[in-house]
């Protein structure tokens, strides 16, 4: 079984989000590396996420149990794991319980990252609240800049993902953007400062949580 696009959204997230603490020099220290062994974070560190998931889908995909027979050496007369042939269903059934008591239905440590959360997770003010983080650690930009750079950075991704760019250069339909009005009044630039400011604290936050294990769409202050 493997995750459609739209499945692997909130996974690509938490990837994201990872990667940037792994590159920080202050939030790496504070990653619980046992937690997220099995990611591999050698990798999240270097790699994409497309590429990193190829060999990683298996860390959130639940597969359905299988019996199997071993096909290998075995006693005379009976399937292994070892059954009489003799016995009937019945006999089968109440016997098996009592032989593999305390050897199964243990959790298995590969699929401790299946996500569960109360509501639909939003994938848009995850990626906004990030990348604002971002363009804020480089020092470089006004919180009004960032402002723009973050509504940008969300045109030029839906660009790059839209089925019709054609159509969207001759209409302008089919990108998503923030509701802007044309005007840049100083009462503008101060709500947009207020609100950048807000979506780093905000991804700070969901930082600090990643590094503890804790996936970015379980924090509910978004």
């Amino acid at each position: 079984m493997e995750l459609s696009n739209k499945e692997l959204s909130p996974y690509r997230i938490w990837f994201e989000y990872l990667q940037t603490a792994l590159n920080d020099e202050v939030l790496t220290n504070k990653i619980n590396k046992d937690y997220y062994r099995s990611w591999h974070l050698n990798e999240v560190k270097r790699k994409t996420f497309n590429q990193w998931i190829k060999e990683h889908e298996r860390l959130f995909v639940d597969k359905p149990p299988q019996i199997k027979l071993y096909q290998g050496k075995r006693t005379p007369n009976t399937l292994l794991v070892e059954i009489p042939n003799s016995l009937n269903v019945q006999e089968i059934q109440k016997g098996i319980g009592q032989a593999i008591k305390g050897m199964v239905a243990k959790s298995d440590p590969n699929q401790r990252f299946k996500i569960v959360i109360s509501r639909p997770l939003q994938s848009m003010p995850l990626d906004h609240f990030h990348w604002a983080w971002q363009f804020k650690r480089k020092g470089k930009h006004t919180l009004n800049e960032i402002w723009e750079l973050v509504n940008q950075k969300q045109i030029d991704r839906q660009k790059k993902v839209a089925k019709r760019v054609e159509s969207f250069k001759k209409t302008g339909k089919g990108i998503r953007q923030r509701n802007l009005s044309a005007s840049n009044t100083p009462k503008e630039q101060k709500n947009k400062s207020i609100l950048i400011s807000r979506n780093i604290k905000k991804a700070q936050k969901i930082l600090d949580n990643v590094c503890k294990g804790i996936f970015p769409g379980q924090y509910s202050d978004h």
